[in-house]
């Protein structure tokens, strides 16, 4: 009988979670001795993700680990104790698509996948899909947790939590991953060297005198305490990004969209709001004032669109080197060599063996920011253990300016939710107009019925 859990990983070629699900879990001792059950629509990336999974598995020596693979996933649920969801249907065309159609109306999305146009049409792709997967789970492997690492991973957590209760379920973005989230702000904070590596024994004894508050929800979380040994460093982070800015401008800025000028945008969120936006490539989206609208000029610049070609580009290579370490054309110590763990597994090892450690997961507030609903689906640093995550209480309010950004954050992430559910257009067009980046009623309603037009084929039940 195995002593570790399974793990049923839906989406096995993931772009980000394939290889880093296969680096962790053949190397965690608690992990190594359960099971990897890897589910993909497709059979030949399928059949890779196994390939791959097995050698893996034969260089690190983990031979209690069980391996599984297949296209149906009712097949390989059974005794499933965690269930992580990282699939996304033709990504790179899907998110060209709503990009390029919200862009003809003057709303531009650097990132569109989880604000504006494409973050809603999104939603309205994968929660179907979402919630047929907690179906399946409820009736196979009822005690398994289901754990949404697919964006936009708050609706679709909402959406698990409002209409599949059943289902124990949280949702996942790794951009406050831990513990590296910390040795980053410590970094900022030019407490250790910026070129001090991750994991370095520096970081053990420094972290116990950091004290750092995050909230906010997906995408659009914010620092809003960093002090170290008692002494605000919120002054220290924004020399920081003054710095970084001036780097900026120096240097060639980045031609894609996420990366393009972040620290001058963020320096800028700081200006207004005094806090620290921890996921800026996605933020600058969140907001209004770097669209392009008004008459003075947006600085640095407007946000330029996302580059779906890219995005495509760079899948396609990444899976190159995939399929080469699947073949045995590329030696697996590099893959170890490389390669890192994900948040998901991460969380799944400390779950599964009560180790006591915390991670940043999205999920009900549950009081833990005083200011916001206890039903608020905020990112939230949480103690875990296999009842689940439970949110820390912060010290800090949600301060005003940010308060008001993400209540209408959430009203149109939930909005979105009851949209996907009623295929009410009325719905639709509520979330649109109450999205912060959108500003035009006439506008809203004509991206949307493109969107509806263009997408059909992937949104059943719109009529």
């Amino acid at each position: 009988m195995q002593s570790g859990p399974k793990v049923v990983v839906i989406g096995s070629g993931s772009y980000f979670f394939g290889k880093p699900v296969i680096y962790n879990m053949v190397q965690s001792p608690v992990l190594r001795q359960g099971t990897l059950a890897l589910v993909d629509i497709d059979a030949e990336t399928c059949e890779t993700m196994r390939a791959l999974a097995e050698r893996a598995k034969a260089h690190a020596g983990a031979d209690q680990l069980k391996i599984e693979a297949g296209v149906e996933r009712r097949a390989l649920l059974a005794n499933a104790d965690f269930v992580v969801n990282s699939f996304s249907f033709r990504n790179a065309y899907y998110r060209g698509l709503d990009t390029r159609i919200a862009q003809r109306y003057g709303v531009t999305m650097c990132s569109s996948d989880t604000i504006g146009p494409g973050g809603i049409f999104r939603a309205l792709r994968e929660l179907p899909e979402v919630l047929a997967i907690a179906k399946d789970v409820e009736e196979l492997a009822p005690q398994a947790w289901v754990i949404n690492f697919v964006n936009p991973t708050t609706v679709l957590g909402m959406g698990l939590m409002r209409h599949a209760p059943q289902v124990r379920s949280f949702a996942l973005c790794d951009g406050n991953h831990m513990p590296y989230v910390r040795e980053h702000y410590l970094k900022m904070c030019g407490i250790v060297p910026e070129d001090t590596p991750r994991l370095d024994p520096r970081y053990k004894e420094l972290d116990a005198k950091l004290e750092l508050e995050i909230a906010g929800v997906n995408h659009c979380t914010w620092a809003l305490k960093c002090a170290f040994e008692g002494k605000d460093m919120m002054p220290a982070i924004k020399a920081y990004v003054d710095r970084k800015a001036c780097q900026e401008y120096d240097n060639a800025p980045s031609e894609k969209a996420k990366p393009r000028l972040n620290m001058n945008y963020c320096q800028q969120l700081m200006d207004i709001y005094g806090c620290y936006p921890t996921a800026v490539s996605h933020t600058k989206e969140y907001v209004p004032f770097f669209q392009g609208y008004g008459v003075s000029p947006n600085l640095p610049e407007p946000v330029i669109a996302f580059d779906a070609y890219n995005r495509a580009d760079e899948m396609a290579a990444a899976w190159k080197i995939t399929q080469a370490y699947a073949k045995g054309e590329k030696p697996m110590q590099e893959f170890f060599e490389q390669g890192h763990g994900d948040h998901a597994t991460d969380i799944i090892e400390a779950m599964w063996s009560n180790s006591g450690k915390k991670f940043y997961i999205n999920s009900a507030n549950r009081g833990a920011v005083a200011n916001l609903p206890d039903d608020a689906f905020l990112e939230l640093l949480c103690k875990v253990d296999m009842n689940g995550p439970l949110p820390l209480k912060l010290e800090s309010k949600m301060p005003r300016g940010l308060l008001g950004l993400t209540q209408q954050v959430l009203d149109t992430h939930e909005l979105t939710v009851e949209a996907s559910m009623s295929k009410d257009r009325k719905t639709l067009l509520k979330a649109m107009l109450t999205d912060p980046i959108i500003n035009n009623i006439g506008d809203a309603r004509r991206i949307m019925e493109e969107l509806l037009e263009a997408e059909a084929d992937h949104l059943e039940g719109w009529n």
